[in-house]
């Protein structure tokens, strides 16, 4: 992973964690929906939901 690759893994996960707290967010599906609605690529979108899943306890 590249040092740019790294910040906007970064930024989508730090961002994820605060739509996940603030948003409607009931299924894996609407995070991830949301993160590219912000502008965050596919691949990164799910590689951050799948991460986070765990500690956000989401379906």
């Amino acid at each position: 992973m590249t040092e740019t690759q790294s910040s906007v893994h970064l930024s989508c996960f730090i961002e994820a964690i605060a739509l996940a707290k603030h948003e409607q967010c009931a299924t894996r599906d609407d995070l991830k929906a949301l993160l590219e609605k912000k502008g965050y690529q596919d691949e990164v979108t799910s590689q951050t939901v799948e991460e986070i899943n765990p500690q956000l306890f989401l379906n």
